[in-house]
C-alpha cells in the first residue's frame, strides 16, 4: 500500500468555511487591538520625565506616544534629505547624458558629503568618509580571509563607538540624535564595504596601474555614500549597484512620474496612518514599563505583539519604500518593501521577504563562503539594535 504525505495532498476548503475562518482571524485581531488601545488607562497620571509622549494633532485631542527612537528620527531625516535628494536627481540626470561614469560618481560623493557635514558635522562626515577608504585600501589586492577578518575588526569598533554619551559622542560633540545617525550610516557603509571588496576580489588582479586604483576607489565612495540608501538603506550589492551606474542612460517616461507620485502619495499616507495609530496605542511606551506588561490579560497581550509587529513593518515599509522609488529614478533597481509580517507563517521566511537585501547579502557572501561565525550575529544586532 502506497502512502501518501500529508504535505502533497491539496485541501481545498468550502468557501464558507474559508469566510468563516476570516472573519474570526479578523475579529480577534481587532478585539486584542481593542485591548491594546485601552493600555492608554494605564498613561492618565504619567509623569513623563524621559519625553515619551508630545501633545498629539489638536483636532484629535489625544497626546501622541513618540517613545520609539527610529520613528521619532527616521522622519524628520527623511524631510532633511528632501532639498539634497531634488539636487542630487537634477544634477545626476544631466551628468548622465553629458558624461561618463566617473563624473556621476565624483556627484554622488560629492552630495553625500554635502548632506554629511549639514548633518553630522565636519568631524562625523570626515568619519563616515575615511571608514569606507581605511577599509579600501586594508583590503585592496587581499584575500578573502582578510577582507573577512579587517571587516569584523571594523564592526567591533563600531559597536564601541555606538555606545551612548561614549567617548566617541563627547570627542565629536554631537547630540544623541546626531550620533544615531552618524553610527547608523556607519553600519549601512560597512555593510556596503564587504559587498564591494567580495565582489571586486578577482577584478582587482588584473588592475596594476594607479589610474584603476583611482578609478575603483571612486567607485567604492559613490556606493557607499549613494545619498538616497545613505542613512536608511535598503542594501543594494555592489554589483547591482555598478549595472546601473555603468548602464546606458535611459530617459524618464511619463510612467514612470506616474508611478513616483503614486508610491509617494502611498507613503505618505502609511506615514499618517501609522501617526494616528499613536495617538491611541501606545504599545511603543507600555515596552519600558514592564510592571505594565505584567498586568495584561492574554488579548491585550496578544494585541500588544501584533501591533509592535506591525509598526516594525510600517516603518520599514516607508524608508524603503520610499528609498526604492527614489532610487528608480536613477535606474538603480533596489530590492522590494517588505512584505507583511502578518503573512508570513514560516519564519524561515521572515529574513527572505521582509528584508530581501540583507538576505541576498547573506546569502551571497555568507552562505556561498561558509561565513557563519559570529559576525551574522554582530551584523544582525547592528542593523535592528538601535534601539
Amino acid at each position: 500500500m502506497k502512502m501518501t504525505s500529508i504535505s502533497n495532498c491539496n485541501i481545498k476548503l468550502h468557501r464558507c468555511e474559508s469566510f468563516f475562518y476570516i472573519f474570526l482571524w479578523i475579529g480577534a485581531v481587532l478585539y486584542s487591538i481593542y485591548k491594546v488601545s485601552l493600555i492608554s488607562n494605564y498613561f492618565n497620571n504619567y509623569n513623563d520625565i524621559y519625553g515619551d509622549f508630545a501633545p498629539g494633532w489638536s483636532w484629535i485631542g489625544r497626546k501622541q506616544d513618540i517613545s520609539d527612537q527610529e520613528w521619532r528620527i527616521w522622519i524628520p531625516l527623511m524631510i532633511k534629505l528632501i532639498p539634497y535628494l531634488v539636487l542630487h536627481h537634477f544634477i545626476s540626470r544631466i551628468i548622465k547624458i553629458i558624461a561618463n561614469s566617473m563624473l556621476i560618481c565624483c556627484w554622488y560623493i560629492f552630495m553625500a558629503i554635502t548632506f554629511l557635514y549639514f548633518c553630522v558635522g565636519t568631524l562625523g562626515m570626515l568619519c563616515v568618509v575615511m571608514q569606507p577608504s581605511i577599509l579600501f585600501i586594508l583590503t585592496y589586492k587581499r584575500n578573502r580571509s582578510t577582507v573577512w577578518s579587517i571587516n569584523i575588526l571594523f564592526l567591533f569598533i563600531i559597536h564601541f563607538l555606538k555606545i551612548p554619551d561614549g567617548t566617541f559622542q563627547n570627542m565629536l560633540e554631537l547630540n544623541d540624535e546626531e550620533h544615531y545617525i552618524l553610527t547608523l550610516v556607519m553600519c549601512w557603509v560597512q555593510l556596503r564595504s564587504i559587498s564591494y571588496s567580495i565582489d571586486n576580489e578577482k577584478s582587482y588582479l588584473k588592475d596594476d596601474d594607479m589610474f584603476s586604483f583611482i578609478r575603483n576607489f571612486l567607485c567604492k565612495l559613490a556606493y557607499c555614500l549613494y545619498l538616497p540608501t545613505l542613512s536608511l538603506g535598503p542594501l543594494i550589492l555592489y554589483h547591482e549597484f555598478a549595472d546601473s551606474v555603468n548602464g546606458t542612460f535611459q530617459s524618464l517616461k511619463l510612467a514612470n512620474l506616474r508611478n513616483f507620485v503614486f508610491n509617494l502619495i502611498r507613503y505618505i499616507f502609511w506615514i499618517y496612518f501609522a501617526n494616528l495609530c499613536l495617538h491611541f496605542l501606545y504599545f511603543n511606551a507600555i515596552q519600558y514599563h514592564p510592571e505594565g506588561v505584567q498586568d495584561l490579560n492574554p488579548w491585550a497581550l496578544y494585541g500588544l505583539g501584533y501591533c509592535m509587529g506591525q509598526f516594525f513593518l510600517i516603518k520599514y515599509v516607508v524608508v524603503y519604500g520610499l528609498n526604492r522609488t527614489l532610487c528608480a529614478i536613477d535606474n538603480v533597481k533596489a530590492p522590494p518593501q517588505p512584505k507583511c509580517v502578518a503573512r508570513v507563517h514560516l519564519y524561515s521566511d521572515m529574513w527572505k521577504y521582509f528584508d530581501q537585501g540583507l538576505y541576498k547579502f547573506l546569502v551571497r557572501y555568507m552562505v556561498y563562503y561558509n561565513c557563519f561565525t559570529l559576525f551574522p550575529l554582530l551584523l544582525l544586532s547592528s542593523f535592528y539594535g538601535h534601539n
